[in-house]
C-alpha cells in the first residue's frame, strides 16, 4: 500500500517532470518546490489569476485554421504519382526526358546525352503524413504550431516570487498545448540574451523544462526590444512553418520600436504576453527629449520642424536690424512657441500613457496578473496535510525495509517541501515538523551511517563529512543543499554501478564468482 501511496503521488510525479530528481549539479534553484504549489493554484479555473490566463494559455494552433488536420486520413500517394527533376543516368532514360529538349541542335543534344546532361522527370516517394497523430505527447511535425517563450530573468523577477510564477505558466502552458506544438523555442533576457533552447522531440521537449525549471533571475534591466528582434530573426531563419507565436513573460515595462517589430513581424508572427506585477515606468524630462527627437510619430516630426523654425527665427533675431524686424520676428517667435508647447504637451501626455507598455499594442493578447501571496500558495485544506502526512509516512516505511535510490531521492526533495511549508504556514507547521524530522534523520542515518547491507553502496569519509554539514539545521537554517545531496547520491550509485560491472566482468574472465 505505501508503494502503491508513493509511485501515484501527483507530487512525485510533478516533481519528476520538473526534472528535480535527475538533477546532479550543486545548486538547485531557491525555494524550487514552490513551483508544484504555484501551478496547483493556477489549475484550478475558478482561481482569478487562472481565469486571467486563460486567453493567453490557448495555442492558436496551425490546426484552429485547417479543423480538419487531426480528423482527415491522407490518403497513400503511389510513387508514380509524385516527381522531381533530375538528369539522366542512362542512354536508355532518353525516351523520358523532357520533350523541349529535342529541339536542340543535333551536336548540342548528343553532347548531352554523352554528358548525360538532359533532364527528365524521375518518380520518387512522396512525403507523406498518412495518420495523425493520437497521442497527447509532444510529436511535432510541419504542420503544427511554432512557439518562442521568451522568458524574463532580471533580478526584479526575484520579488513576491515572480520567477516561480513564470516557471509554473510556462509549464502549464507548454504541457496542455504539447499536442498542438510543432517546434519549441525558449531564450532568457534581462540585459543579455540567453542561449536558444529547441525542442524538435520528445526527449527534447522533456529537457527543455528541465532547463526552465532551472533558471534563475540573474541580471539587472529588461532589454525586450532586443529578445524580441532575436525571437523574429530565429523564427524567419526556420523554413518549416510560415506562423508563429511568441509568448513573453516579464514582470517589467520596457520601451520598444513599436513600427519597426510590426514590420518585421509581418502577418505570420503572433506575439502575446503575460505580464507579472503592476510595474510602470517613471518617465521624466529626458525620456520624453528621446521621444521628441527620434519618434517617427506625426506629433514628433511637427515638432521637430517647429524647433527648427525656432531657433531659425532666434538666430535671426540676434542680427536683426530696425525695429519693425525685431518685432516682426518676436511676434513670430511667439506665435511658433506656443505651437511648440501644444504640442509638447500632447506629446508629453502620449509618452506618458504608452511609454514602456508598447508592448502591450504589440500583443494580440495582453495579460496583466497580480502576484499571489505566500499566505495563499501555503494555507492548505485539512486533507491536503493529510495527503503530505501519508506520503510521508509511506516514504519513511519503504526506507525502513529496503534503501533504493529512487526512494531517497523522493526523500531529500519531500524534506525540503515540507521545510518550505513550514516557513509560511505557522499553523500546520508541527504536523509537518514531525515528519520533516523524521525524514531528517533517515537521510542522515543512510547518507551518513551505513550500514553492512547490500543496499547500503560505499560513500566516502569525506563525502559523509560533506553531506552530514548539509543536514544540519534543514532549509530552515539555509544550510542543506538538495542539489548536493542528489549529487552525491548520483556519484553514490555510479561508483556502485561500476563495482558490479567489474564484478561481472571478472566473473566472464574466470568462471569463478567472488
Amino acid at each position: 500500500m505505501s508503494r502503491q501511496i508513493i509511485e501515484t503521488s501527483p507530487f512525485f510525479s510533478r516533481m519528476e517532470e520538473f526534472g528535480f530528481f535527475d538533477t546532479v549539479e550543486e545548486h538547485l534553484p531557491p525555494e524550487f518546490t514552490m513551483i508544484y504549489e504555484i501551478a496547483r493554484i493556477l489549475e484550478d479555473l475558478d482561481h482569478p489569476i487562472a481565469r486571467a490566463l486563460a486567453p493567453v494559455m490557448e495555442l492558436e494552433s496551425a490546426s484552429d485554421k485547417d479543423s480538419t488536420l487531426d480528423l482527415v486520413t491522407v490518403p497513400l500517394v503511389p510513387e508514380a504519382k509524385e516527381y522531381e527533376a533530375d538528369l539522366i543516368r542512362s542512354v536508355t532514360e532518353i525516351r523520358n526526358i523532357y520533350p523541349y529538349q529535342f529541339l536542340l541542335p543535333e551536336e548540342v543534344f548528343l553532347q548531352r546525352v554523352a554528358e548525360r546532361s538532359l533532364w527528365m522527370p524521375r518518380p520518387r516517394t512522396p512525403r507523406n503524413f498518412r495518420y495523425q497523430t493520437e497521442s497527447d505527447r509532444f510529436a511535432p511535425d510541419d504542420r503544427k504550431q511554432k512557439v518562442y517563450v521568451l522568458f524574463d530573468t532580471s533580478s526584479s523577477m526575484r520579488q513576491h516570487y515572480r520567477i516561480h510564477l513564470a516557471r509554473a505558466i510556462t509549464y502549464l502552458f507548454l504541457k496542455q498545448n504539447q499536442r498542438e506544438l510543432g517546434t519549441v523555442f525558449f531564450r532568457t533576457f534581462d540585459l543579455e540574451i540567453g542561449d536558444l533552447l529547441t525542442a524538435r522531440d520528445a526527449p527534447g521537449f522533456d529537457r527543455l523544462i528541465s532547463e526552465m525549471m532551472h533558471v534563475r533571475a540573474l541580471g539587472n534591466g529588461t532589454s525586450l526590444q532586443k529578445a524580441l528582434t532575436m525571437a523574429i530573426d530565429d523564427i524567419l531563419h526556420e523554413s518549416q512553418l510560415s506562423q508563429a507565436q511568441i509568448l513573453v513573460i516579464t514582470d517589467g515595462v520596457a520601451h520598444i520600436d513599436l513600427e519597426q517589430l510590426r514590420e518585421r513581424m509581418g502577418t505570420q508572427i503572433v506575439v502575446n504576453t503575460v505580464k507579472i506585477g503592476h510595474a510602470r515606468m517613471h518617465i521624466d524630462a529626458k525620456v520624453i527629449e528621446d521621444q521628441v527627437y527620434h519618434s517617427n510619430s506625426e506629433d514628433a516630426l511637427r515638432l521637430r520642424e517647429l524647433l527648427q523654425q525656432k531657433h531659425d527665427l532666434e538666430s535671426s533675431l540676434r542680427s536683426a536690424a530696425g525695429q519693425m524686424r525685431t518685432e516682426g520676428l518676436k511676434s513670430q517667435l511667439g506665435l511658433i512657441q506656443r505651437q511648440i508647447d501644444t504640442l509638447m504637451k500632447k506629446v508629453s501626455e502620449a509618452v506618458s500613457e504608452h511609454y514602456g507598455l508598447e508592448i502591450e499594442q504589440l500583443s494580440k493578447i495582453y495579460v496583466e496578473i497580480d502576484d499571489i501571496p505566500a499566505a495563499e500558495m501555503f494555507s492548505f485544506p485539512e486533507d491536503k496535510i493529510r495527503e503530505l502526512e501519508a506520503l510521508a509516512e509511506a516514504l519513511l516505511q519503504e526506507l525502513r525495509e529496503e534503501h533504493q535510490v529512487e526512494d531517497i531521492k523522493r526523500a531529500a526533495v519531500l524534506y525540503d517541501h515540507l521545510y518550505l511549508l513550514m516557513q509560511y504556514n505557522k499553523v500546520d507547521a508541527p504536523r509537518l515538523e514531525r515528519f520533516a524530522k523524521e525524514l531528517e534523520d533517515m537521510l542522515d542515518k543512510i547518507l551518513n551511517r551505513p550500514g553492512q547491507d547490500a543496499d547500503d553502496m560505499s560513500i566516502s569519509d569525506l563525502e559523509r563529512f560533506q553531506l552530514r554539514n548539509m543536514l544540519e539545521g534543514g532549509v530552515s537554517a539555509q544550510k542543506y543543499s538538495l542539489g548536493r545531496i542528489l549529487r552525491m547520491l548520483w556519484l553514490k550509485a555510479k561508483r556502485w554501478w561500476k563495482a558490479r560491472r567489474q564484478l561481472r566482468m571478472f566473473s566472464a574472465m574466470t568462471g569463478r564468482r567472488r
